[in-house]
């Protein structure tokens, strides 16, 4: 019985059955991975919706702080007073699929630090610097707005009218470019002015990955499947030597007779 399934002691069998383990370990991680990143994204979403009530910026961020994974997208309020002078205004920017510019001004805090406020969109296509908008109010007041964490870098910050021009809220950039040192993340405005949009809410899709990872775990059931069904058809396909032998030498067959089909034994 044995004897059947030496081949599988071959290199190319034994290289069959490696290829099929590392198929199988690497969907089952893929699948893991896109099942930790669809929890994440469910966790994210829990957290938006759970944040109604504002903490004051200095429970969760304080000036020397990181801003903690576990705080993005809470609801803050800081009290300070807006600084026009160095008032930024992000192009190219996009929100409920319009295009358009981000403003946003910098909140003095009573420590000497800065908290970059993002005051609304406003859609447009011209030039960063012609956009007609509110300007911030002025003396003390209490923003609430949502926390977010520094975006990536992108594109170059430019001085032009008395505005800084950039892409992304990144607060390295936009941070060399003022006199006072930057908490560690901003936020979005809750209620801008008026002729200013909010941004839009946070979502994140995570059925999805919930779906790449059932489809990855699957890939990982079917590799050792794929790999019996190739077993299963070198077995049918191999000749039974052992079975021709036993059944012994074959019956020597009677000549049949051409006009009546019948033997044509002698009578």
């Amino acid at each position: 019985m044995l004897e059947r399934y030496r081949f599988l002691a071959s290199a190319r069998w034994l290289g069959l059955a490696a290829a099929a383990i590392f198929a199988v370990v690497l969907c089952a991680l893929l699948s893991q991975w896109q099942w930790d990143r669809a929890d994440q994204r469910a966790d994210a979403n829990a957290r938006i919706e759970a944040a109604d009530d504002p903490v004051l910026l200095d429970e969760v961020l304080a000036a020397d702080a990181v801003l903690d994974e576990d705080d993005r997208w809470r609801l803050v309020e800081a009290t300070g007073t807006f600084d026009p002078a160095n008032e930024i205004v992000l192009r190219a920017r996009t929100n409920e699929s319009v295009n358009g510019f981000e403003i946003v001004t910098p909140l003095l805090l009573d420590d000497g630090t800065a908290l970059l406020v993002n005051r609304g969109f406003v859609g447009g296509d011209g030039p960063g610097a012609a956009l007609d908008y509110p300007a911030p109010p002025t003396g003390e007041l209490t923003i609430v707005g949502r926390l977010y964490e520094s975006e990536p870098s992108g594109g170059e910050v430019t001085a032009e009218d008395g505005l800084l021009l950039g892409r992304r809220l990144n607060l390295d950039q936009l941070g060399d470019h003022l006199d006072y040192e930057l908490r560690d993340a901003w936020i979005g405005q809750l209620e801008p002015a008026e002729g200013m949009q909010p941004l839009q809410t946070p979502s994140f899709s995570a059925w999805q990955n919930y779906s790449y990872a059932v489809q990855w775990a699957l890939f990982a059931v079917m590799a050792p499947i794929g790999w019996l069904v190739l077993v299963r058809r070198e077995l049918r396909d191999e000749p039974d030597d052992g079975f021709e032998a036993d059944a012994g030498p074959r019956a020597e067959a009677e000549p049949v007779s051409p006009r009546t089909g019948s033997s044509s034994t002698a009578s």
